[in-house]
């Protein structure tokens, strides 16, 4: 029995040894596993790998495209950060449908009464619509939960209790409104269905809106890169490339539902502005020109017309105004002035007039005019001509050369190119060839065309017929850019410089690119022979076709012009013109003060004639002409007023956000402190070029003081604070209209800011 008794407990014994040993072992291995997991690399970062599947994300840093600048740094193209909000309307909040129907009716009626597009109506129908549509993608079953007694509820049944469960599957956020700016979205934010709601019902996007603060002004210069509505033309596309910015990438953690927070990250790429664009284009002469083509193609009825401003040193075109009537209103269509050769009709009288005298023709040289006369010019192989109003010198139809360019007479120099070239007509295409009327002189990034000029040669099967039309300005067409650019020639002393549209490209301030002025042809002909032809403009200016608007008694300054008519007979656009038709081309190119010409300015007006209305080239385009080139004089009269030389001062930094300013002035400041190294603040700079930063206290529901600051800055803080902004002027805000920490609910919701 002892014995027995001796076995068990051994085998208890061994047993309790055996447990003890395995759990010894075991712990110890669980020991080990736990030590590799928490020093391992390897382990360490496939967990990490797996945490961060869950609340990290890589999101893409959007950057501005560039701005496009007139010369004087006013915006004529930028880029605008504004919100679009896209709603989960298969979200949890949306399931009690009775109470979704409820704040969709409030909400449909705010957004009609926010944005005015739609009635409420209209998007009740829509919020109703697409929640039907998200919950059709959803699956719904009946389970049935049984929930039983606890131990020591005695005497109680067990519950049974059926529950609706909801499978939700993806689907695509919608957005129903339009992009929204940030006082736009403070507001929706207090509306039913989103409110407190973000990364529950809805989450937003931001989005990069192009916008143009001078309107439609030179619209087919600027241009549009709108690829979804086929609007690709000008210079937003053809410097897209230029102007387009380079997004980054920045690695973002999940901090709460809908709520991320940046961290460091060598992953992470600074994103890349788009470069600025600074044109020659001046807003104020732009304007004028614009406003003065857009009242005479309405007051005679015309088709379309042009109008170019160009700087005669350097090419730059100050104004590129292209309209078409449409009804009673005018639209830019189509850049006529670089897009349409067309015939130039008497403006192309210069050429002739250049040809002769670089020939040896002198001015006193006579031909008969021949009162108005149909007459055969070069014989059977010749050309019929004839001029639109009798012609006479001192009573008689015998005109030299200066008398008849001043009034345009068609009958003298097709006789006296005729009789000059009829050996050799090859030459006369060559002096039109060194003009380079053939080809395009710049401006081709924006669709520029050639000229069409015959080549006179023994191939030409009608070379005679071709010389005679060519020496008052048919058979061939050219822009009237090449026109413009040929006469600027001669009042820049003989020097042909190409059309400059783009001066340089920027990027924070600092020049990256600029464009040289580019001489097309140093001298275009002798001197002897340019100081001829401005006397010929001024004669036309002073008693010639021009005279009305230019002469004397009607003007208070000097200049050289010459008008033209042509009765257009070619193909514009795909649509042949015949002289039956009736169509004209009148224009007119003036450049000015007469003795040292600083601006050539050409406008041109496509009109069909009728009855009461002008088609002639001074009366149809003497108007605009004449408001532009005043325009011009009286700007440079005020602009002449001596400037006294005053002390240096540095450059100044605009204030804003402090972040960037402490960026821009590391750069450009000799130096820099501020007090803080984030928020906002406002500068000043000493004249020894250190910057001092004061901060700017922005509290909620007040207006913020935003003088000093730029643009984007103090439109950011505005609108943030509610407030719809008006500006007025270029540079940092001098003045603003609610004086600062202004309760926003006080005031009426509008400020204007000045900038100067």
């Amino acid at each position: 029995m002892e014995e027995r008794k001796q076995q068990i407990k051994a085998g208890i014994a061994k047993r309790i040894q055996f447990f003890y040993l395995f759990f010894t072992v075991a712990a110890i291995i669980f020991f080990v596993v736990m030590c590799g997991i928490h020093f391992s690399p390897s382990v360490k970062r496939g967990f990490k790998e797996v945490r961060d599947l869950s609340i990290i994300d890589t999101v893409v840093v959007r950057a501005s495209r560039g701005t496009i600048y007139s010369r004087d740094k006013q915006p004529l193209a930028t880029s605008i950060t504004r919100k679009s909000i896209h709603i989960d309307f298969g979200s949890e909040r949306f399931d009690d449908y009775d109470r979704y129907c409820k704040d969709a009716d409030t909400l449909s009626r705010r957004l009609a009464s926010l944005f005015g597009d739609r009635t409420a109506r209209e998007y009740y129908a829509e919020l109703i619509k697409w929640r039907k549509v998200a919950e059709s993608r959803h699956k719904r079953t009946t389970k049935t939960i049984v929930k039983r007694a606890k131990w020591y509820e005695f005497g109680k049944e067990d519950k049974v209790e059926k529950k609706t469960v909801i499978e939700r599957r993806a689907h695509p956020t919608r957005q129903i409104f339009r992009a929204v700016d940030i006082a736009e979205l403070n507001k929706l934010r207090r509306y039913p269905l989103l409110r407190n709601n973000y990364g529950v019902t809805y989450s937003t996007k931001d989005h990069d809106y192009r916008v143009y603060p001078q309107g439609d002004l030179a619209l087919r210069t600027i241009g549009r890169n709108d690829k979804e509505r086929n609007l690709q033309y000008g210079i937003e596309y053809a410097l897209r490339d230029t102007l387009a910015s380079t997004p980054g990438r920045q690695i973002m953690q999940t901090i709460a539902p809908g709520y991320k927070t940046r961290t460091r990250n060598k992953a992470n790429i600074e994103a890349q502005c788009g470069y600025d664009v600074v044109t020659a284009l001046d807003v104020d002469v732009q304007d004028i020109a614009d406003n003065a083509l857009r009242t005479q193609l309405l007051n005679e009825n015309a088709v379309w017309g042009t109008v170019l401003v160009m700087e005669c040193a350097t090419g730059d075109i100050l104004a590129m105004a292209n309209l078409k009537r449409n009804g009673s209103t005018c639209i830019e269509e189509q850049n006529y002035a670089i897009g349409v050769p067309i015939n130039p009709g008497s403006t192309f009288k210069l050429v002739s007039a250049l040809a002769l005298l670089e020939e040896g023709k002198p001015t006193s040289l006579t031909y008969d005019s021949e009162s108005g006369r149909r007459v055969l010019v070069g014989g059977r192989r010749g050309a019929t001509v004839q001029d639109s109003h009798r012609i006479l010198k001192d009573g008689s139809p015998k005109l030299d050369m200066r008398t008849a360019f001043a009034e345009s007479a068609n009958v003298y120099f097709t006789k006296a190119v005729y009789d000059a070239f009829e050996a050799n007509p090859v030459k006369f295409s060559d002096y039109c060839r060194k003009l380079h009327l053939h080809e395009t002189i710049g401006l081709e990034y924006l669709g520029a065309r050639r000229g069409v000029v015959p080549h006179l040669d023994k191939r030409h099967h009608s070379r005679y017929n071709a010389l005679v039309n060519m020496a008052y300005g048919y058979n061939l067409d050219i822009t009237p850019m090449h026109t413009l650019t040929m006469y600027n020639a001669v009042a820049n002393g003989g020097r042909m410089v190409a059309p400059r549209l783009v001066l340089r490209t920027e990027r924070d301030g600092k020049v990256v690119n600029e464009a040289p002025v580019r001489v097309i042809e140093e001298r275009i002909c002798s001197q002897r022979t340019l100081d001829t032809l401005r006397s010929f403009m001024e004669a036309v200016s002073s008693h010639g076709t021009a005279a009305t608007y230019f002469g004397e008694k009607h003007c208070s300054f000097r200049s050289g012009s010459k008008t033209g008519t042509a009765q257009v007979n070619t193909t514009i656009n795909g649509v042949k013109y015949n002289k039956d038709d009736r169509y004209y081309l009148g224009s007119m190119v003036t450049y000015l003060p007469a003795d040292k010409p600083r601006y050539t300015i050409l406008t041109a007006i496509f009109t069909k004639r009728q009855t009461g209305k002008a088609y002639y080239g001074a009366t149809l385009v003497g108007p605009v002409q004449k408001t532009v080139a005043t325009f011009l004089h009286n700007r440079d009269k005020e602009y002449a007023e001596e400037v006294a030389e005053g002390d240096f001062h540095a450059s100044q930094i605009k204030g804003g956000n402090i972040a960037k300013i402490r960026k821009v002035g590391g750069e450009y400041a000799k130096d820099i402190s501020t007090e803080s190294r984030h928020g906002w603040g406002t500068t000043a700079t000493s004249d020894e070029g250190e910057v001092r930063t004061s901060n700017v206290d922005v509290e909620a529901g007040c207006v913020p003081n935003v003088k000093g600051m730029g643009l984007n800055d103090a439109l950011y803080l505005l609108e943030y604070c509610g407030l719809k902004v008006d500006i007025v002027g270029h540079g940092k805000v001098v003045k603003q209209s609610i004086s600062a920490g202004t309760a926003v609910a006080n005031t009426e919701k509008r400020i204007t800011i000045t900038l100067k």
